[in-house]
């Protein structure tokens, strides 16, 4: 299949309950010992997609018949833009869905005039931090992340997740006054 057979935008409501079964598709290509089989199974929460749809910060991928195969899902933190999960089916990646998808994210992050985009994402695997480095996101130095990254990556090494770090995307906005560049500034010049 093209890419002009898929198209990507807001989610719709009706979308909602299958984005589970392609969170759970998607986890199944990473190795045993990257995600556990609880992890693997773990989704984000319908009350959460319902209200990301709600709040328009929640976007699929579908096939011309409609079929969701791809979501992603956004949220604010703070005066960035957080990319919480991104998912697409394994029948239809590599077909440039993700990047739309995220597209899509930046598009709302810049309406919300927020600078950045960050994510957690898992070092090493290939579809992870390097096709993020690939979309222009830089991995982030421990006196770089925000409380909440900071946060979000203590929890997740809690659940069993190893080798995350945060990335950003700078998205074109001047960046909000961010006391955690004057500490790496300051952790360099000494």
């Amino acid at each position: 299949m093209d890419i002009d057979k898929y198209r990507v935008g807001l989610a719709e409501r009706k979308h909602i309950r299958v984005l589970p079964d392609i969170e759970r598709a998607a986890a199944a290509r990473f190795p045993d010992e990257v995600l556990t089989p609880e992890i693997r199974t773990s989704t984000v929460p319908v009350e959460q997609l319902e209200a990301a749809h709600a709040e328009g910060r929640l976007w699929t991928a579908v096939t011309a018949t409609g079929e969701p195969v791809g979501f992603a899902i956004a949220m604010r933190e703070a005066d960035t833009a957080f990319l919480q999960e991104i998912d697409v089916h394994p029948a239809h990646q590599k077909r440039g869905l993700g990047r739309q998808l995220i597209a899509h994210v930046i598009d709302w992050a810049h309406a919300q005039q927020l600078a950045w985009l960050t994510l957690t994402t898992f070092e090493y695997v290939p579809w992870n931090a390097p096709f993020y480095s690939r979309l222009g996101f830089r991995k982030l130095t421990e006196c770089e992340l925000s409380r909440e990254l900071r946060e979000r990556l203590e929890e997740e090494r809690e659940r069993g997740l190893r080798q995350r770090v945060a990335m950003r995307l700078e998205i074109g906005l001047e960046p909000p006054g961010d006391a955690t560049h004057a500490t790496c500034s300051r952790a360099r010049a000494s």
